[in-house]
């Protein structure tokens, strides 16, 4: 599986626990740099399996660019924290389950 982390500087454990639950394929974008809107603008979030938004470390602009250009199914928004976001990743792989 393959996921994308967008915002945050420090990710390593969070890409740990991601590698953890199976994903292999894991990108991080953090979000500060201008360089970064070109990135959001460009996204093309079907080559992920699921992107995380970590929302307390994103420029508005990226912000803004991600819901323009995403697909908001497989999109979790959440704090950078990896308790919260092994729950909402544990909550979508459930729903996901269910629908195949």
């Amino acid at each position: 599986m393959s996921a994308l982390i967008i915002g945050g500087d420090k990710v390593q454990t969070i890409i740990k626990g991601l590698k953890d639950k199976g994903f292999n394929i894991i990108e991080h974008i953090s979000g500060r740099k201008a360089k970064d809107k070109i990135k959001g603008c460009i996204l093309n979030n079907s080559k992920y399996d699921i992107v995380i938004v970590l929302i307390d470390y994103i420029n508005h602009c990226l912000v803004s660019n991600l819901k323009n250009n995403l697909c908001h199914c497989n999109v979790i928004y959440c704090r950078r924290s990896w308790p919260i976001i092994s729950g909402k990743l544990a909550d979508y792989m459930e729903g996901k389950n269910d629908h195949i």
